[in-house]
């Protein structure tokens, strides 16, 4: 697709069909988020693909902002592998979450995919349900 062409139609969903994403759709994308640039190229970002029933309900515990899509992409970051700016100790990993996740956006809408960035969740919640480890926001 034109990339003019793509920005202009992407649009943020709100409205989803039942179905969940096929593998090689879903493999498409995550290839976009994995070509994303990052702070010294430190690639800290952890995608867990919630493509399941199971995993959707989980969500929904964490979120009101679900639209009940039947597939989510939950963009993390380590922080303890993100680089780390020496004057104030500044970290890069939030800002390449959002590019990361942005890449995301951008491969599924190239692949007919709607999506929607959704920041309104309980973090706490999000570590309990999908068993976050410590460092990864």
């Amino acid at each position: 697709m034109d990339f003019e062409k793509l920005i202009d139609e992407r649009y943020s969903v709100r409205s989803f069909r039942p179905e969940h994403l096929p593998k090689d759709v879903v493999e498409k994308i995550l290839q976009a988020g994995h070509k994303a640039p990052t702070g010294c190229n430190f690639q800290p970002q952890r995608i867990l693909v919630l493509n399941t029933d199971e995993a959707i309900e989980k969500l929904k515990k964490c979120t009101k902002c679900h639209f009940n899509a039947p597939t989510a992409m939950l963009v993390c970051h380590n922080t303890k592998e993100s680089w780390k700016r020496v004057y104030d100790g500044a970290l890069s990993s939030p800002v390449d979450g959002v590019i990361v996740t942005t890449y995301l956006m951008l491969a599924a809408q190239n692949e007919g995919v709607g999506s929607c960035w959704v920041m309104h969740f309980d973090p706490t919640a999000m570590k309990e349900q999908f068993a976050i480890p410590e460092g990864v926001e």
